[in-house]
């Protein structure tokens, strides 16, 4: 099913609730009204009817002449026909228009032949006729010398027909069946028609997408900037194209540079096992030359190795197990593994730090990371100047810095400083060996332990390395 027709499908179910609903709460409202009217008429009537008749002690007097009575009701329901019964169920008095189908079933029914009914209204719905009737009797009635208009007991009935009524519900029903169902046909016929126009942008995007081969990270989609959700997901998916043609760019950049790293001592490996293979040689140039060729094939291990630590994922990166390290005393205890460093009394040791500071690491991690920054420190500044390591402890973070007073590195240098292979300009100007994974690699490990390294470097006055990880409780 196409976006469109889902939509539409969901529009028009929607919208069929809701007619459905409002035409029922409608229906109800307007029928219980039309029946409260009709009724009400019929007991206003019956009312006045009643009223006109005088009650007393021994009989019940209707003297129409000296009442005025006129119920003028004459609506859309019809008219209403009424009639007094007296002793006997003797016609009294009947309205002109009262026929014979009120008197006959008034007759034939309760109203004029309960007698312990008196002063209650009586409602029957006899087919197309609703009857309403009331009796009033005298408490104590003596027929001695009454006159033609004194009973012992009044019957007073109202009717109306049903017909006009149920016309006008029926005509209610059509309506409320009709008008909605009229209205969900219309936006049936309009609503895809709507939709379709609504999402035509929507369609363009994904033809737009489709387009877009595996290999092709320069396209990017075209969209309008109304600033709408078609506007976010455009957005969205051009910043996904863009961190896509960077991972691919970064990967590819990647690959170059671990070959041309990696070309580089297996073409001295080559050349000096060439060399020695032109003729025989004594012992000592065998043992000088394995010699050489040891120390070639173990550089091209720890290239081998970095690359394969770059290449982990972050999951597998955050795998090793940590555990609570005692700073201080640790740093102390790395310091002596740099003694046989030629540049060793150059190195400055200032710890603040408590005995009590932890931080959650292991050891060969932390130490692969201040090794790398202090080696570099001492690889690229001149020899007699200091490399100053300083550890405090600053808002829960542990915080290691690394300053020498080397060349420093430029500005524009300093944000590609942890990027795999890259290597300074000042660094390739010097012409000073190394591979350019080292800062990588520190800066993954520091990710891993969920600290952060940064650099700030002058150029001329030297770089300073601040390594921060979380205090451990």
């Amino acid at each position: 099913m196409s976006l469109t027709n889902r939509v539409s499908v969901f529009f028009l179910a929607a919208l069929g609730i809701i007619l459905v609903v409002y035409s029922l709460v409608f229906y109800t409202v307007t029928r219980k009204h039309i029946d409260s009217q009709f009724a009400g008429e019929l007991r206003d009537v019956l009312g006045s009817l009643v009223a006109a008749a005088e009650v007393e002690e021994t009989e019940v007097k209707w003297q129409p002449l000296e009442h005025s009575i006129d119920f003028g009701v004459h609506d859309e329901f019809g008219e209403i026909q009424w009639a007094v019964f007296g002793d006997d169920h003797r016609i009294v008095e009947q309205s002109r228009s009262a026929g014979n189908d009120l008197f006959s079933l008034a007759a034939t029914r309760a109203y004029l032949r309960i007698a312990n009914t008196t002063n209650t209204v009586t409602t029957s719905n006899e087919g197309d006729l609703v009857l309403m009737g009331e009796r009033v009797a005298a408490p104590r009635p003596v027929r001695l010398q009454r006159e033609l208009d004194e009973f012992d007991q009044l019957t007073i009935v109202v009717g109306r027909s049903t017909v006009p009524r149920d016309a006008i519900l029926f005509r209610l029903t059509s309506l409320v069946m009709l008008l909605p169902l009229l209205a969900w046909s219309i936006a049936a016929m309009l609503g895809r028609w709507v939709v379709s126009r609504a999402l035509r942008p929507v369609a363009a995007m994904a033809d737009q997408a489709q387009a877009i081969t595996g290999k092709d990270f320069q396209s990017r989609l075209t969209h309008s900037d109304a600033g709408d959700e078609l506007t976010e997901l455009g957005t969205a998916f051009n910043r996904l194209l863009d961190r896509q043609q960077s991972a691919f760019e970064q990967q590819s950049r990647f690959t170059g540079d671990a070959a041309h790293e990696l070309r580089t001592p297996i073409t001295v490996l080559l050349g000096q096992i060439d060399v020695t293979l032109r003729r025989p040689r004594s012992e000592h140039e065998y043992r000088a030359n394995l010699q050489l060729l040891r120390n070639q094939t173990q550089s091209l291990q720890e290239i081998v190795e970095s690359l394969l630590f770059l290449a982990r994922s972050n999951a597998d990166s955050a795998s090793p197990s940590l555990r609570n390290i005692a700073l201080k005393s640790w740093l102390e205890n790395q310091a002596d593994t740099w003694s046989a460093h030629s540049r060793f009394s150059d190195l400055q040791l200032e710890s603040r730090l408590e005995e009590s500071t932890l931080v959650r690491a292991t050891p060969a991690l932390l130490g692969r990371v201040v090794d790398n920054l202090v080696f570099n420190a001492m690889k690229y500044g001149e020899a007699g100047t200091p490399v100053v390591v300083r550890s405090f402890e600053k808002d829960s973070q542990a915080v290691i810095e690394v300053g020498d007073s080397g060349p420093g590195i430029a500005e524009q240098d300093l944000p590609l400083l942890f990027d795999p292979f890259f290597r300074s300009s000042e660094a390739r100007r010097r012409g000073i060996a190394g591979t350019g994974l080292g800062l990588a690699i520190a800066s993954r490990i520091t990710e891993t332990l969920g600290g952060s390294l940064e650099c700030a470097s002058t150029l001329g006055q030297g770089s300073c390395f601040t390594l921060c990880l979380p205090v451990a409780n």
